[in-house]
Formats: structure tokens, sequence, C-alpha cells
């Protein structure tokens, strides 16, 4: 395996402090990983002995129970990292898949707390960026608990129209998809998008949803 460039990491957030000279001391204690689209990175309850920096493509983290439904989690793009809950080298509490080709530069967990030892500043952005993380998820869990399966899958179609131009998303979903990332059943999420497209909520054009109007938050 190879360490990345001192390039690839200057592109980093979490590494965006550090001097040309720094980043290319930094990179020799990573090494590469590829991993190709659909393969399972990180199972849940793994011990993971890496901490792990997407360099290029997209991983998602989800959760599986044993009748084998599925919820997706957070996308994480270039420049962001995952398994960072388990620093402390505890079990990792979710899957991780490669949702793109993915290319990750990798780093011993014991290797990293004496890089961050020896850049403190690194330390205080990874822990701002943990914080957001944690964040996120608790706002997504309080979105799963708190409302219905009509306003979860109303509040997903609005954020990935905004990813775009407001009213196309990007994204060919499928029910089951949305399901999965709202948690619901293919069922449930066909009834709601049937009554959007009802009220002329929405529209499916080639393939893709389109807004029409902004859906009522309540129906």
């Amino acid at each position: 395996m190879t360490a990345p460039t001192a390039r690839d990491l200057a592109e980093i957030p979490l590494f965006a402090s550090l001097t040309p000279n720094e980043l290319q001391g930094v990179a020799q204690l990573f090494t590469v990983r590829s991993y190709q689209k659909d393969a399972i990175v990180v199972t849940e309850g793994d011990r993971l002995e890496l901490f792990n920096i997407i360099l290029s493509g997209k991983s998602q983290a989800f959760w599986r129970d044993q009748d084998g439904h599925q919820l997706k989690l957070g996308v994480d793009v270039p420049g962001g990292h995952f398994a960072d809950a388990t620093l402390g080298g505890e079990p990792t509490l979710v899957s991780v898949i490669a949702v793109e080709d993915l290319r990750l530069a990798s780093i011993p967990i014991g290797e990293l707390k004496r890089l961050l030892l020896r850049h403190p500043q690194v330390a205080v952005v990874l822990r701002l960026e943990v914080v957001a993380r944690l964040r996120r998820l608790l706002q997504r869990t309080k979105t799963l608990t708190m409302e219905d399966v009509y306003g979860r899958v109303v509040k997903l179609l609005v954020a990935l129209a905004e990813e775009g131009d407001g009213k196309k998303i990007a994204e060919r979903l499928t029910h089951a998809e949305i399901g999965q990332r709202v948690g619901a059943t293919r069922e449930m999420v066909g009834r709601v998008l049937r009554d959007l497209a009802r009220g002329g909520y929405i529209k499916v054009d080639r393939g893709r949803m389109v807004i029409l109007r902004k859906p009522p938050s309540r129906w």
C-alpha cells in the first residue's frame, strides 16, 4: 500500500493548519486503501484499528436489523471521515458502505492519537467536526422519533431538492430507497408520494421527482 501525497492531505479541512513540511511528514503515517462501489467498508460491531479519511468517492453509514431492514444515515464526502466514535477502542455502532468507488487515507488509531498531541490545532478541528456529526445524528434521531412518515418523507424531499436547484431532485430514488432513509416501508412511502402528486405538490420528470410547490408540514 502506498502513502497519500502531501497534496492529498492539503485538500482535507482537518489538516488545513499544517505547513507543507508538516503535511509531508504526516502523509507518511497514512496508507491509501481503495474500495469499489457497494463494498462494505465497516461492519457494525467491528473494533477498528484504523481511522479513515475520504480522499475521493463517498461512503454511507447505515443500520440493519436482524430481519434485514435497513436505515441509511449520513453520506460522507471527500475530506470527511468515519469511525471517529471508535477512537476509544469501542466497537463501531454503524456499518459503512461505499456508495461510489472509494479512496481512503487510513492511519492506525494509536498513531493518530500521537499526531493529535504533536499538532493540537488538528485535534481542535477534529473535535469540532465530531461535534457537528453528533448534532446531525441527533437531528436525524429527533426527526425519526417525533415526526410521522409523511413529515419525514417531505423533509427528505425538500432537503434533496435544496441540494440542487431547489426544485428537481438529482437522485433517482425508488420508494424502497426513500424508506431506508426515513425509516418506513416502501408501501407507506408510496402512499405519501401518491398523495403529494394528487395534491399537485410533486411530479415525476424523466425518472426524477420535482417539487412543484412546498408541501405542507402536516397532511
